[in-house]
């Protein structure tokens, strides 16, 4: 995943806190970023994340990538 590829949910993945009428929206890559789990000074494994414009959405928001599904990849 990309800066600028069109990503939706992936609806096998995305959490129940989501609701069915996010499915339809569409969202824009605008910053890629890992997120560093366990404990500094440990073996720490990064989880690959996206900061995506959704339409309809005036803020940005953080999902994990596997969560996301890219519909266009930027070029």
């Amino acid at each position: 995943m990309k800066i600028g590829d069109l990503v939706v949910y992936n609806t096998e993945k995305v959490p129940p806190s989501v609701p069915p009428s996010d499915f339809d929206r569409l969202g824009l890559v605008v910053e890629v970023s890992f997120y560093q789990r366990g404990e500094p000074g440990t073996h720490r494994v990064g989880l690959p994340m996206a900061l995506v414009q959704w339409n309809g959405i005036a803020r940005t928001m953080k999902h994990r990538q596997d969560l996301l599904r890219v519909l266009s990849e930027a070029r």
